[in-house]
């Protein structure tokens, strides 16, 4: 579907739900119905998409289609073998136009052995495979490419010998990555070494011009192949075939990081190179979002700096005090990053979840998202004059010492520095690919400044809305199906989640129940779940965090805690001695094990002989006066009838198996 405002859409507001009955884009007028009162209201697109940015108003049956993800970074097979089939089928269009038939052409390509500009054989190649190749090629004229014949003169100036060592040069010293040698050092060589094999006369030399040519035209056309990185070489070396061209806001966007060459004062003290995140709008050239820290860009940087961009910035405006009369936001359609680390997480994969198609760039790959490139080359000139900047005649980090003893600007100001040039000197800026692309049309030209062309497609085109905000916080955090336990609660990556809300889920969900649970890896204090009823997410908070603890993402936390586990102080002796002595005690004896009744009684004896111990030493017998103490002896002693006591015995009844008496 489409990301604008569509009517039948049903629209949610603090007064109740409404449905879009009719858009009239030239007066700019929404016109909605109320169900309930069957009453019209109307209301202007600006004030629609204001409100649709402060969450007071939220589109309720909006499905925008799901974008895709395009790499551009190709294997290296696949780009070789595009390359060859391009050079075959420009090979056959030649013949073509020169009048050659198909059959013609295809004869000759297979006669002739091909070969690229820098030297690279192209393989052979079938009659069958050339004839699939002409159906395949788009007929489109090309610009036929001249066959020189050879020229100069009709000998060679120096000898196959001399041409092998000066191959042989350029392929060791010269055409190496950041090579020491340059032309003219490897025209002296190889003058040195040709005299020294005779191979020329002590009077001649080796120009730097032979040289040159030699390596032009027998080595490869560039004269940096092979010298500069690789990984720079993609973008120096980029042919502009064509042109980019937006021809509307919100359409394109592209987003980059770079380092700023400035020493700012931060309250942990000096800090070299902060980091800046733009996305600018290419239609237009003004900038939607920005995003200035401390330390390296992550995901959750990225994610900010795209949320700036999709909502309204004028309250940051406001508490920056910045003169900007326009306020850019809305859903743009596609959107342009590098490769790197902070844009290729799940969390940023998942924007195609809102209608944004995803485009990454290779790596050092500026010529395919040249408008943040040239905005960035704008931007260091521009601020290189305030305190604590290190740049020094296009250089940065050239004056770094004289940097430190500038007054330093704090991280605020710096940032509103830039939001001021941004939104105050650069979107009234003429740029000249505006100019260039409108001169020939002034009266329906939208402008040659970033300020006037907003103006212009925000008054006369309908811009889309910004993605409902709760939708987008969702978007923003991980997702995973947990347990939810009523004793350990929620479990995520070894940290158990609790809180005022436990009690209130276990009794939606019930204990044990699969939960989805959505957490933000860059913040490990809290998890969410939604309640089951409002669809409302609710917190959970980490066990070992208090109010005081640092928002920590969850690799640092684990970090933090194997270093205070590795730290601890050692265990003492006496543990290991008690784990060996125990392990020796559990172990059982060689002799026959008794029985269990057996070694009761002899536990029960004992404790009974201990038992009456401890009683008597509790309580002794008083001690007796010597010679008096009575005896027990009876010898000598006659003992009457009356001395001895009588006892009835009382008899129980005894009972039958059957429980009566007999």
């Amino acid at each position: 579907m489409s990301r604008f405002m569509q009517r039948e859409e049903r629209i949610r507001t603090a007064e109740g739900e409404f449905i879009v009955r009719s858009i009239d884009p030239n007066d700019k007028l929404v016109e909605l119905f109320d169900p309930s009162s069957g009453e019209l209201k109307k209301m202007t697109i600006p004030a629609m998409r204001r409100q649709i940015s402060d969450g007071s108003m939220r589109r309720l049956t909006v499905k925008p289609m799901s974008g895709t993800v395009r790499d551009l970074a190709q294997s290296d097979s696949a780009s070789r073998q595009l390359l060859f089939n391009r050079f075959r089928v420009q090979r056959l269009e030649s013949c073509l136009h020169r009048g050659d038939s198909k059959a013609e052409a295809i004869r000759k390509l297979i006669a002739e052995p091909l070969a690229l500009d820098d030297g690279t054989p192209v393989p052979p190649i079938s009659e069958r495979q050339a004839y699939r190749l002409i159906d395949a090629a788009s007929s489109s004229p090309l610009e036929l490419m001249p066959a020189h014949a050879e020229r100069g003169n009709r000998l060679p100036r120096h000898s196959k010998d001399v041409e092998e060592l000066v191959r042989h040069l350029i392929e060791e010293e010269y055409a190496k990555v950041h090579s020491r040698i340059t032309m003219r050092k490897l025209s002296e060589l190889a003058t040195t070494l040709a005299r020294e094999k005779g191979l020329i006369a002590t009077s001649r030399r080796i120009s730097r011009a032979y040289v040159r040519d030699f390596f032009i035209k027998r080595y490869h056309g560039d004269i940096d192949h092979k010298r500069i990185d690789p990984r720079i070489a993609r973008s120096k070396k980029a042919v502009a075939k064509e042109r980019i061209r937006v021809d509307a806001a919100l359409q394109r966007v592209e987003q980059d990081t770079n380092s700023l060459p400035f020493i700012v004062m931060t309250s942990e003290g000096p800090l070299k190179n902060p980091y800046l995140t733009v996305s600018i709008d290419c239609g237009t050239g003004v900038p939607l979002g920005w995003h200035l820290s401390k330390t390296p860009v992550t995901e959750e940087e990225t994610l900010d700096c795209l949320e700036r961009s999709l909502y309204s910035k004028a309250e940051r405006f406001s508490q920056l005090s910045i003169d900007c009369s326009i306020d850019p936001y809305g859903l743009f359609a596609n959107l342009y990053l590098d490769n790197g680390p902070e844009n290729k997480g799940r969390r940023i994969t998942r924007i195609t979840e809102i209608g944004i198609f995803l485009t990454r760039v290779a790596a050092n790959s500026g010529h395919q998202k040249p408008y943040i490139e040239r905005f960035f080359g704008s931007l260091k000139p521009a601020l290189e004059a305030l305190p604590g900047c290190t740049r020094f005649d296009g250089k940065d980090g050239a004056r770094t010492d004289e940097a430190m003893k500038d007054d330093l600007l704090t991280l605020d100001e710096l940032e509103r520095w830039i939001v001021r040039w941004m939104y105050e000197e650069w979107v009234h800026r003429p740029l000249e690919r505006f100019i260039t692309a409108d001169y020939y049309d002034t009266d329906e030209a939208p402008g040659i400044t970033p300020a006037t062309r907003w103006a212009y497609y925000e008054q006369n085109t309908s811009l889309p809305p910004p993605p409902d905000r709760e939708r987008w916080i969702r978007m923003r955090y991980l997702t995973d199906e947990r347990s939810l336990s009523a004793k350990t609660g929620l479990s995520i990556e070894g940290f158990r989640y609790r809180g005022e809300h436990l009690r209130q889920l276990i009794r939606q969900y019930g204990p044990d129940s699969q939960v989805t649970a959505y957490y933000n890896p860059s913040d490990y204090r809290f998890a969410y779940v939604a309640d089951r009823e409002t669809g409302e997410l609710l917190r959970l908070v980490n066990d070992e965090v208090n109010a005081t603890t640092p928002a920590f993402s969850f690799t640092e936390a684990k970090l933090r805690r194997a270093h205070v586990r590795k730290t601890a102080a050692a265990v003492p002796a006496c543990v290991a001695n008690f784990q060996r002595e125990l392990a020796a005690a559990s172990l059982s004896g060689g002799r026959r094990k008794r029985g269990h009744m057996a070694e009761q009684r002899e536990v029960r004896a004992a404790a009974k002989l201990s038992k009456a111990i401890q009683k008597s030493e509790a309580n002794p017998v008083p001690a007796q006066p010597a010679g008096d103490a009575p005896t027990l002896w009876t010898d000598g002693l006659l003992l009457t009838d009356d001395a001895i006591p009588n006892y009835d015995l009382e008899t129980k009844p005894r009972q039958s198996n059957g429980g009566t008496e007999s």
